[in-house]
């Protein structure tokens, strides 16, 4: 479903990230059963948990030992 002609249109097979963006300049909202390979409704990526849990430590160890400064 993630290529399908139907639903994304005939240039389904090119990365356009400009598709998610508006005429305006904001973001467009597709809904989460246009695609079930993200899950749709109450479950979410099986890896979130995980990438948020790597992202604080991350900062946290950054935090720690380095001096941050904006310029």
């Amino acid at each position: 479903m993630g290529r399908m002609k139907t639903i994304w249109g005939e240039d389904c097979m090119e990365f356009k990230p400009e598709r998610w963006i508006s005429k305006s300049g904001e973001i467009k909202n597709e809904p989460s059963y246009k695609s079930p390979i993200f899950n749709a409704g109450p479950r979410t990526c099986l890896g979130k948990n995980m990438a948020l849990s790597q992202l604080k430590i991350v900062a946290t160890t950054i935090i720690y030992h380095y001096h941050i400064q904006l310029v």
